[in-house]
């Protein structure tokens, strides 16, 4: 039996997985998740958004610093990675490119 556990804690050693149905952050980063899901160091929610509220200190004016709907918030953000990444090397963007990163560069900023 022994022997069975320790293959089993070996093979799941890498795993990182955990499930939040309902978190609710009053102090620093005011905020809600609903149903959050986080694997490998990334979250995936149906419904988050958190936010910062100025200070008059290091935060000037109403900052949103996560949102993710429908748990689409890394997969928009991998493109936007990718699109930016290929502009920065000089690749030539095309028409629906442009257009995909410009409004992904005002959703991300």
């Amino acid at each position: 039996m022994k022997k069975t556990l320790e293959k089993i804690s070996w093979a799941t050693r890498k795993w990182n997985y955990e499930f939040e149905l309902f978190s609710l952050q009053f102090h620093e980063q005011p905020g809600f998740n609903l149903f959050t899901i986080h694997i490998n160091l990334k979250d995936y929610s149906l419904l988050a958004f958190k936010f910062r509220l100025p200070n008059k200190t290091n935060v000037k004016s109403f900052v949103i610093d996560d949102w993710d709907i429908l748990f689409i918030h890394n997969y928009l953000w991998k493109h936007y990675d990718n699109l930016s990444d290929s502009k920065l090397w000089g690749m030539e963007l095309g028409w629906w490119s442009k257009t995909k990163l410009h409004f992904l560069s005002k959703l991300f900023k």
